[in-house]
């Protein structure tokens, strides 16, 4: 097991008319750097699942730089790993009230309480990210946004959400993804096989888009490519729950 990394984090006081000590900006500094790196190994064993070590560097984390927005975050994060969703959420609130502006912690934020089935408190915060100018991928919280709110469910406004994703970089593959499926659901074919072509130029098959395609161009009438699809599923992925579908429609279909 590798060892809990712990860096400096203490300095004493010596004198005999010392009476306190100020912490000088050069061991700020290096409390800080320290709160980095512990923070970057908690990740790195919430990442791994092992919790335990992710809590001993994320509290220490914690105790060196209590005024990082990220090391708050980051917490909140593990708390929500460890099932304390109130700790949680109170760290969350705390990275917002030292950084109002971060929108990555805004999304992580939105993603945690959606979880948490707090839709319209996730609604405001994965708005508040996208409509951030300075968040490098507002795609992101767009789709969040969406796939989030089709848990009320909302498929107009989430389909509005992914359009704002695709708007924002429209090779977004898990915006594609969704609007794929969500034409497809409120039979929208031609729609479908558009987005499906999007899709898989940015990505390879899988049994779930080839289970679409084989479904999208039998409603469009389109046999031949329903059929290579078909094909294709069967092929590739023969063991996938799709082909067991695709088989199990094939032979009611023969009778």
């Amino acid at each position: 097991m590798k060892p809990t990394l712990v860096l400096p984090g203490l300095m004493l006081c010596t004198g005999l008319l010392l009476v306190g000590c100020a912490v000088t900006p050069q061991v700020q500094e290096r409390e800080q750097r320290a709160a980095q790196v512990n923070m970057e190994l908690g990740l790195h064993y919430m990442r791994n699942n092992q919790l335990e070590q992710a809590k001993g560097n994320l509290d220490r984390a914690l105790s060196q730089d209590p005024g990082s927005a990220q090391v708050h975050a980051a917490y909140a994060l593990l708390q929500e790993r460890l099932r304390d969703p109130r700790l949680a959420d109170r760290h969350f609130r705390r990275a917002l009230d030292l950084e109002p502006g971060n929108a990555l912690v805004q999304n992580n934020y939105g993603t945690f309480l959606c979880r948490q089935d707090r839709l319209d408190e996730a609604d405001r915060a994965f708005r508040a990210a996208a409509d951030n100018p300075l968040y490098a991928t507002p795609e992101v919280a767009w789709t969040n946004a969406g796939i989030c709110i089709l848990k009320k469910p909302d498929e107009e406004q989430a389909e509005r959400y992914f359009r704002r994703a695709l708007e924002s970089n429209p090779r977004h593959v898990p915006a594609l993804y969704e609007m794929m499926r969500l034409t497809f659901e409120r039979g929208r074919y031609l729609q479908t096989r558009a987005y499906l072509q999007r899709l898989t130029e940015q990505m390879p098959h899988t049994p779930e888009t080839l289970w679409i395609c084989y479904r999208a161009e039998l409603e469009l009438g389109n046999r031949d490519a329903s059929g290579v699809c078909a094909l294709r599923l069967k092929n590739d992925f023969p063991d996938s729950e799709q082909t067991t579908r695709l088989l199990e429609t094939e032979s009611r279909g023969r009778r």
